[in-house]
């Protein structure tokens, strides 16, 4: 029973630091977060950015983790480093969804599991409000954007995604969700996708904002 109740422990509440993998119950360790840099004020097409800190070591190191190192438990630490007043804030209407940048299929089906739709599950519950992955789909797979130039991130992700029938979004208060924001391109994608459903972005939320 002890060796099962020990893994379920791990899963819900990871006992290593999500960055350098020493012991801590808290997501990063006190030497990790004592390291972490504010991010600075941001606004996306009219979005305000909510970030845990720049995106740089050692955080850096901790969303590669979640994202390509099988570790979605993840998901919960990292999604708890955004400050919980400025995401209560945010989502403070009443029917308030918390939307992730969808993965497309075949890249979720690669890496089993997304870790944007984790985060923010992770968030719409510390704020008390829902999430949906249903609420848009990416219709086409993009390249990798950290592998292009900021020109070739909006070339890459035009009409890349469209809301799905998953979810009612005209005139409802939408918080977009995603690892990390570095040019921007993608999110101001999904915004444009999720205003023509007639959503309203209240903010987008992210682990960690890249510096300009």
């Amino acid at each position: 029973m002890w060796p099962l109740l020990s893994a379920l422990l791990d899963l819900i509440a990871p006992r290593d630091c999500a960055a350098c993998g020493e012991s801590s119950t808290r997501g990063l360790c006190p030497e990790c977060r004592g390291l972490l840099e504010p991010p600075g004020a941001r606004v996306l097409s009219g979005a305000p950015v909510l970030a845990a800190a720049t995106y740089r070591a050692p955080l850096s190191r901790a969303i590669q983790r979640f994202k390509y190192e099988a570790r979605p438990d993840l998901a919960e630490p990292l999604a708890s480093l955004i400050g919980l007043d400025a995401l209560k804030h945010a989502s403070r209407e009443p029917g308030t969804l918390f939307v992730p940048v969808p993965l497309h299929r075949s890249r979720l089906a690669e890496r089993g599991y997304d870790q944007a739709a984790l985060l923010a599950g992770a968030l719409a519950r510390s704020a008390g409000r829902r999430s949906s992955a249903r609420a848009l789909c990416r219709v086409r797979p993009t390249l990798q954007q950290a592998r292009l130039d900021e020109s070739k991130r909006r070339e890459n992700v035009v009409g890349a995604f469209a809301p799905s029938s998953g979810e009612r979004l005209g005139g409802r208060p939408v918080v977009l969700v995603d690892d990390v924001i570095t040019t921007g391109a993608t999110a101001v994608a999904c915004l444009e996708a999720l205003r023509a459903a007639g959503a309203r972005v209240v903010a987008v939320a992210c682990i960690a904002l890249a510096s300009r």
